[in-house]
């Protein structure tokens, strides 16, 4: 069960806060077409008290007339239609779009933060080397460590399992009872192991060298540990192998002028290492989500936009807290659940891809703003003038609500994988 004190609470809360004080995006048509739709109002009122003393019938329908010529108002249809296209391509490439105003963000964005297992890395690691207390066989803590990972969907802990069925080929004798998760950290459980005379009952965690309480080893590479009452059990020395697509991406990236960073609960010589094979220059490991979450509130402080990628319970918060953010279709479902995007398969391509479609969303955008605003500078005073009958009034208004429309439409039907085709 989850009970306030959990650590999973903590990080429920935590997402909760980080999302209160996400960046606001006020999108670029609000900010235009609210004060455009009190002048049109007072064009309407002024033309028709213009007229009023000279013709009432006249002045009522030059009110109507520039009513008309703004309503349904191209500036209206100006963002809605290029960002329901953008996210129908971005869709129709396996991204999806759970907040429209996030395209925006994501045209904004300077800064790529990834999550490193599962993320940059494939999906469940390799168990490379087992080190045992003394007196203990290396299959036998690896069925203990694995009996305990079974309570847990993290990536570590199906590598824990995955290696003992691969070795062993039967289920671990052992039953947990009365499990715990700390979402980042590890897991702790009371395990039971009934034998012919007797029943072995101890408490046992698996982690962190933290959450354990055990020193860690002296090797750059991810590793996670299994104690007992008695100290430690065993560390398991885990081998990550980088996504196919990861150093593409991040050459992807790059190339658009983006920072891409790393940020990792791992040990900080295992997080360098993948970031040195990824292409990526800033890497920073042990972080917990709050510590995830203090490094994006301070890049925020000095100016950058983000966008978070990652797929675990601990990187709710920084995805809840980012710009904007991806998560992959296999990610947790409360991670999934504050991504604006997320991302089904496994291509890492995407993300650069959906950073493109997005900048070329925000052009197209500013291109219909422009025409719409060029459409209304023009027909407004011909209407309040009197120049401009309501029948002609319809046909332009119609004319340029297409007009935004069929802008919009190119980016349904337009290449995402470049800027350069933007």
């Amino acid at each position: 069960s989850v009970g306030e004190g959990t650590r999973f609470a903590q990080i429920v809360r935590l997402m909760e806060s980080a999302a209160l004080r996400k960046p606001r995006l006020a999108l670029l048509a609000d900010r235009v077409a609210r004060p455009f739709l009190v002048a049109v109002f007072a064009s309407a009122a002024l033309a028709a008290a213009f007229w009023w003393n000279a013709d009432p019938g006249k002045a009522l329908m030059v009110a109507v007339a520039v009513l008309i010529v703004t309503c349904p108002c191209a500036l209206s249809l100006a963002t809605p239609a290029a960002m329901l296209a953008s996210a129908g391509a971005l869709a129709r490439r396996g991204v999806l779009t759970s907040n429209l105003q996030a395209l925006e963000a994501l045209a904004s964005v300077d800064t790529v933060v990834f999550d490193k297992t599962g993320t940059l890395t494939g999906d469940v690691p390799r168990l490379d080397r087992v080190y045992c207390r003394q007196g203990l066989r290396p299959g036998d803590a690896l069925e203990m460590a694995a009996a305990l990972a079974t309570q847990s969907l993290h990536p570590v802990a199906r590598a824990l399992v995955n290696a003992w069925q691969a070795q062993f080929r039967v289920l671990p004798n052992w039953t947990v009872e009365r499990s715990t998760e700390a979402a980042g950290l590890g897991l702790e459980g009371l395990m039971r192991r009934p034998n012919a005379n007797v029943q072995t009952t101890r408490r046992a965690r698996l982690g962190s060298s933290t959450f354990c309480n055990v020193k860690p080893l002296d090797v750059d590479a991810a590793q996670v540990h299994l104690s007992d009452d008695d100290g430690l059990v065993a560390s398991f020395v885990l081998a990550e192998e980088l996504r196919p697509d990861a150093a593409a991406a991040v050459a992807a990236l790059r190339a658009q002028g983006l920072t891409v960073r790393l940020l990792s609960g791992d040990r900080d010589g295992a997080a360098k290492d993948i970031a040195a094979r990824a292409g990526i220059d800033f890497a920073e490991g042990g972080c917990s989500p709050e510590g995830k979450l203090d490094v994006l509130w301070r890049l925020q402080a000095e100016g950058r936009h983000i966008a978070m990628v990652g797929d675990g319970l601990n990187d709710g918060p920084s995805l809840a807290r980012a710009n904007a953010s991806f998560a992959f279709g296999r990610a947790v479902p409360l991670s999934r659940a504050r991504a604006d995007f997320v991302v089904l398969g496994d291509r890492l391509a995407t993300i650069p891809e959906a950073i493109a479609q997005a900048r070329r969303t925000l052009r197209v955008v500013r291109q219909n703003l422009f025409w719409a605003a060029g459409y209304n500078a023009l027909c407004v005073p011909l209407a309040v003038v009197g120049w401009l009958p309501a029948w002609l009034a319809g046909l332009g208004m119609a004319a340029s609500s297409l007009v935004v429309v069929l802008n919009a439409a190119r980016l349904a039907r337009g290449a995402v994988g470049s800027e350069a085709g933007c």
